[in-house]
């Protein structure tokens, strides 16, 4: 059925009915909106916003999908405001159909429109997501390429485990699909000597405390064995004439001026005539003319023959400027996935405000390979920044262009796209400023949740909660359990020292975290650091620089308890920053018995199964009883009798129960089946996600 042309009020009322009927579970008919029905049955309208580029980092394993924000308003509110949320689920068929690797959001506000300096309006505003999954890696030999679908829905979750869009709900946003490219691994290459550090892996495996440096600490043998297996690694590369005689044999058709791309950049910028002959000497070598091949280098003006960049954008909540590109062929990328391969450059520039001149960001870059039977692999270039000295009041939303330039084999040095590559501009709103004083310590998330959502008495989450990370939702009223991190204002105090108290509550008992804390930052080039940080004798850590700390993360800790617990950064003048915080380490109590505990539990067919069910949580979210082995004819909560759904096969509630009885009325033609209890509470578990549950089963067999 075909979307009605509605005018633009009509689509704004249509966009602000739909969160009314998904809410309310029904058809927008039955709500008697002022729209039509048939508008809501269509699925996907992207007259607000759509998804452009969808890519992966082999480096991090994320996936990233860009959103363009198309209009000023119908987004839920100011930057002041909650605004509303932009969900993206992504699948990834791995080779044997789509797989579910969750979603992923981004908080989105009504933006004014604005112009740039060339009086150009600054829409779409570009907003990039990112999911990290964890792939399984093959041997260099062999590519692994699956294919991703990213599914875009404003306001509502795009619904689970539905790669086919079956489900109702999709109704404004959209679906990509690519190809990607995981990082393989290269320790089993025939030239590679692993049984010289194959002992020291082994450890390494065993002690996984202790990194292989610590392991060859104090053994000149081992050391250099080590040593020598990072240069050979690294120096897996082919060479131009080992390129161009690969090439040949493959009836690939690279042409000579891409393969010598660095050797002709080199001739160029070179006032040698040495240089410049044995340059020439080497093509002479391959039987190929070496002033062809760098009169046609130097006619380049960034050609997309091989590689194209096709979005640009900024992760809002993460801070980082990422560039999504493609690659379009099979071979000219310096060599197969068991060598280094090459490098794709990106280079992102921003335009000042107040002189209008571009203001260089950073470079990094993505490895590339000669990868076959592949029909376009998507790459994303990730570039963390600090973004503070772009920062304003959420009252006066900064919104800035972006300039992205894609360069293979050698890195940009001015804002076009010289040789092989191109360039893309975008629009992006800068996140406004956080309520500091600039001279005392700042806790800004814990637990996974920005603390301005968990409330300063109770240290439970308040309604409207996410998960910082990735804007999953989180119940209101919800505790934390497993692992806390604390992330605060960091940066700006490089150099400087904090500590990290934790007060019990309930015992009134405190003491400082001593763990090594391991930061993640970014080197420049693309490359992840991993950078430990150790207190000193009086406990106190070190701020460290954005690039070690892109994240701003100042404490992980595993308090282990259930009580109210109070996180204080202190530092050396006697400023300090404190946040409740109730902890919740249990997991529910879900008992399930049915009159014969056996593992498989014999009945008629059609006799009556009696059982009874305890669910206890101190934070229960609700508690599912399930059986597909007959119906429900009576559950009893208390020694009360309920309502059962129809099909009575399925009995939920929020409420814990300590004496739950039930009675299944066996089913006629069927041999097996069970019935399954679990209970989800609402803790948000390890700072990253929630749906902790508990759960209890019984295998019931049927006989004549």
């Amino acid at each position: 059925m075909c979307a009605l042309q509605l005018d633009d009020k009509q689509l704004l009322i249509a966009r602000l009915e739909s969160n009314l009927f998904l809410a309310a579970g029904v058809k927008s008919k039955e709500l008697k909106l002022q729209t039509s029905y048939e508008f809501f049955e269509a699925k996907f309208n992207v007259t607000y916003e759509e998804l452009g580029c969808v890519g992966y980092n082999p480096e991090t394993e994320e996936l990233t999908a860009l959103i363009k924000i198309k209009r000023p308003s119908g987004y839920g509110g100011s930057l002041c405001s909650k605004g509303s949320h932009e969900y993206v689920r992504f699948y990834v068929n791995y080779g044997s159909g789509y797989v579910d690797e969750g979603y992923t959001g981004v908080n989105v506000h009504d933006i004014a429109d604005s112009f740039d300096c060339n009086k150009k309006l600054e829409k779409p505003i570009d907003f990039v997501v990112r999911k990290k999954i964890n792939p399984s890696h093959k041997r260099c030999v062999s590519p692994f390429l699956p294919k991703v679908k990213a599914v875009l829905s404003w306001n509502t979750v795009p619904p689970a485990n539905d790669p086919g869009l079956l489900q109702p709900g999709y109704i404004w946003g959209n679906v990509k699909e690519e190809q990607i490219q995981i990082q393989p691994f290269r320790l089993l290459i025939p030239s590679f000597e692993i049984e010289n550090i194959g002992n020291l892996l082994e450890k390494a495996v065993l002690n996984p405390n202790f990194s292989l440096k610590t392991l060859a600490d104090n053994n000149p043998v081992v050391e250099k064995n080590l040593a020598d297996a990072k240069s050979q690694l690294l120096s897996s590369k082919e060479d131009f004439s080992e390129l161009i005689t690969i090439y040949k044999k493959a009836n690939a058709e690279v042409e000579s001026h891409r393969v010598g791309t660095k050797l002709l950049f080199e001739a160029i910028n070179s006032n040698s005539t040495s240089v410049m002959k044995n340059i020439g000497a080497t093509f002479d070598s391959n039987a190929l003319s070496f002033s062809e091949s760098l009169s046609k280098f130097g006619a380049l003006k960034g050609n997309t023959t091989y590689e194209e960049l096709g979005c640009v954008g900024l992760d809002y909540h993460k801070e980082a400027f990422i560039a999504t590109f493609k690659i379009k062929r099979n071979n000219g990328y310096g060599g197969s996935l068991c060598t280094t391969g090459s490098k794709e450059f990106v280079s992102f520039w921003v335009q000042e405000d107040g002189n209008c001149q571009w203001k260089h960001l950073g470079t990094t870059s993505v490895s590339v390979f000669d990868v076959p039977n592949q029909n376009g692999l998507s790459y994303s270039a990730i570039l963390p920044y600090d973004l503070t000295e772009f920062k304003t009041k959420c009252s006066a939303p900064k919104v800035l262009k972006i300039r992205a330039i894609l360069s293979w084999g050698i890195a940009p040095d001015s804002l076009d796209a010289e040789y092989w590559g191109n360039v893309k501009e975008s629009y992006v709103q800068i996140p406004p400023i956080s309520d500091w004083d600039q001279k005392s310590p700042k806790i800004i998330v814990l637990g996974g949740v920005s603390v301005d959502q968990i409330d300063n008495t109770t240290g439970l989450t308040v309604s409207g909660a996410k998960i910082d990370e990735n804007q999953n939702g989180v119940e209101p009223g919800s505790p934390f359990g497993g692992k806390i991190t604390i992330h605060g204002i960091s940066a700006p105090y490089a150099g400087q020292k904090y500590r990290v108290k934790v007060t019990n509550m309930a015992t009134a008992s405190s003491y400082y975290l001593t763990d090594v804390l391991n930061l993640t930052g970014y080197d420049g080039s693309g490359n992840v650091l991993h950078t430990p940080v150790i207190p000193d004798a009086a406990h106190y850590y070190s701020y460290q620089n954005y690039n070690v700390n892109i994240t701003s993360k100042l404490a992980l800790f595993s308090p282990g308890t259930n009580d109210l617990l109070k996180i204080t950064i202190e530092h050396f003048d006697g400023s300090f920053d404190s946040h409740l915080i109730q902890m919740d380490n249990t997991f529910p109590v879900v008992e399930l018995t049915i009159n014969d505990q056996g593992n498989c539990t014999h009945f008629t067919k059609g006799d009556n199964i009696v059982g009874t069910f305890k669910v206890n949580d101190n934070y229960l979210l609700n508690f599912r009883l399930t059986t597909n082995v007959g119906e429900f004819t009576e559950v009893k909560l208390s020694g009360v009798a309920k309502s059962l759904p129809a099909p009575p096969t399925s009995f939920s509630r929020t409420v814990n129960v300590n004496d739950g009885a039930f009675v299944i009325k066996s089913s006629k033609t069927q041999n097996c089946g069970s019935i399954d209890l679990i209970a989800y509470q609402k803790t948000v578990w390890d700072s990253v996600s929630t749906g902790t549950y508990g759960y209890a089963g019984k295998i019931v067999c049927l006989k004549d």
